[in-house]
Parts: C-alpha cells; structure tokens; sequence
C-alpha cells in the first residue's frame, strides 16, 4: 500500500541523517523510480526533504526539522507494536510483520522486549476459528458474498451476507455484514456460524452505518433493558477456581463467606454463567435467577437420567 510506503520512507528520513534512493528502494522492496515519485508526493504535500549531492550525497530533510529526531516518541512506537502484534496473533499475515520492519525504529528489538504488555487473541485449543477469521478477512478485501448457516435460539437459518468488518468484543468475534435475507446490516458472533462458503463478488455499498456494539440491540425490540442487582456465595475453598474465572476485583469475603456482587442486563446469560461455574457458587439473588439456574439444572438431570 501506497501509504504503508510513504510512512515507511518519512520514518527513515527522519531517523537517519541521510539515505540514497538505491537503499530507501531496497529497504521498501520497490523500484527507484516509484522512490522518486513519493518523494515528489511527500515534497508536493509540505514534507521539507532535501537532496544533498557528491560522494556521501542522498536525501534527508531539513535539520530544523530534525531537532526532534523522531515523529514518534518510544512510547507511541510500544503501542503501535503491541497492537500490530496483537493482530498478527489472530490474522498471521507476513506484510505485518514486514510493516513494522519498514518503519519502525532502529531499537525494534529493544522495545519488544522491554514492552510491559503481550496481547494474544489466539485460543489456548486449536479450531477452525482461526481459519474462518482468515477467510472472512479476504471476503472483506476482495468484496466476495459469503453463504453462511447461522444458528440462532432454537433455529438455523442459512443466509448470503457481504461482510464489512470483523470486530472483536469482549472475547467473541462478530462479523458485520449485509443480510440480503433480512435486506439490513446485521451483527453475525463467529462461533454461532456452522458452515461457511465464500461465493460471488458484490458491489461494495457507498454508506455503511457504524456498527451498534450495545448490548440493548441483541434484545428483542419488544423488551426494555431492566438491570437486575446479582448476589453469588460461594465457600472460599473455590476463590483461586473463581479469580480464575471471574477476576479477583469481582470476589470478595464477608463473615467467612465468598460474596461476588454486580449488576446484569440479562438474567439468562447470568443463569448460563452460573451454570459454568459448576457447583462453586450458589445464586442468593434475585429470585428469578435462582429459579432459571433451578430449571437448567432440573433439565440437565432429566438428560443425564434418561
């Protein structure tokens, strides 16, 4: 990407006194001339370069300009590279890794290793997720529709989508895409799509409305978002198993007992969450969760007792 490029040439400029077209055109693995032509467009938009001429001639720019040094500082450098990082875990993809060769500094290594934060989106199992993110990734650049089957509560519904984007939120993938069953823009979460092909090319839509991640549009439109006030025991033989799952700002102690208090917005997916938890708390609050956790349970005996 043309871009990619040019932030790639602006870093190098300012992070070496001088450099010939010869190394700039190495280094960005493209020809002379396509190096002279950014220049003239880094020149054309205000970029003060400067040519120097002779034996150890090349292009630099302005030493005013390069009082600072840099145009990032190392602490801007740390997160733009914990972040492309955090995507190649998910999105291996070399022209990543190659992007952060190109412009970054000089002390690359340096801040890899002294960077206070690892983000890893990869799942501890293998499974086909990593693949289908890929794949939905190439729909989205190459603008090809893809025929999914969808599973929602109690049904499956097969559907031809134009995907957009992918978005990931709170440990789920999502894709955003066209339905062209439902004729609207729709949210589709990743692990409720069974199968999947890649079909014909679409003609990308001029507007695409921003996506709405808020819990509220998952509800059935007829249903208001009442928060519930939730109250858990559990015996404090089970803390380090529920830290684990929960966070240890969620737990705390009171008279011997295990309390983890917090409001919900949805009483079933408190219920499935209880139900995870196995036999390590206990639902104090409100009544009509201990009711559904009661039922799921009854129903998961009536499975298991034939």
């Amino acid at each position: 990407m043309k871009i990619d490029r040019l932030l790639g040439i602006i870093n190098l400029l300012v992070n070496n006194e001088r450099i010939t077209v010869g190394k700039l055109a190495e280094t960005l693995e493209v020809s002379k001339r396509t190096i002279y032509r950014d220049i003239n467009t880094l020149t054309a938009a205000g970029f003060p370069v400067i040519s120097y001429s002779g034996y150890n001639g090349g292009i630099g720019v302005i030493d005013g300009f390069k009082f600072d040094k840099r145009l990032l500082s190392r602490e801007d450098w740390e997160q733009i590279i914990v972040g492309l990082n955090a995507i190649s875990t998910f999105a291996p993809d070399k022209n990543i890794g190659s992007l952060i060769n190109k412009i970054a500094p000089p002390d690359i290594e340096s801040i890899n290793e002294h960077s206070d934060i690892i983000i890893d989106m990869t799942q501890w199992f293998d499974d086909d997720t990593q693949k289908m993110i890929n794949d939905i990734r190439q729909a989205i650049k190459t603008h090809l529709c893809i025929n999914i089957k969808y599973h929602t509560a109690g049904a499956m519904s097969e559907r031809e989508v134009e995907p957009y984007k992918l978005i990931f939120k709170e440990s789920n993938w999502y894709l955003y895409a066209y339905c062209r069953l439902k004729n609207n823009f729709r949210l589709f979460k990743i692990n409720r799509i069974g199968h999947y092909t890649l079909t014909e090319i679409f003609e990308p839509k001029r507007e695409i409305p921003v996506p709405n991640m808020k819990f509220q549009q998952f509800l059935p439109q007829d249903k208001k978002v009442v928060e519930q006030h939730v109250r858990l025991e559990f015996d404090l033989a089970n803390k380090e198993f529920l830290i684990d799952k929960l966070g240890a700002l969620n737990i705390r102690e009171e008279n011997g007992i295990g309390i983890i208090e917090y409001y919900t917005c949805s009483l079933e997916n408190t219920a499935n969450l209880v139900i995870s938890l196995q036999d390590k708390v206990k639902v104090v609050s409100p009544q009509p969760l201990y009711d559904r956790v009661v039922s799921i349970i009854d129903n998961m005996k009536k499975v298991y007792e034939g």
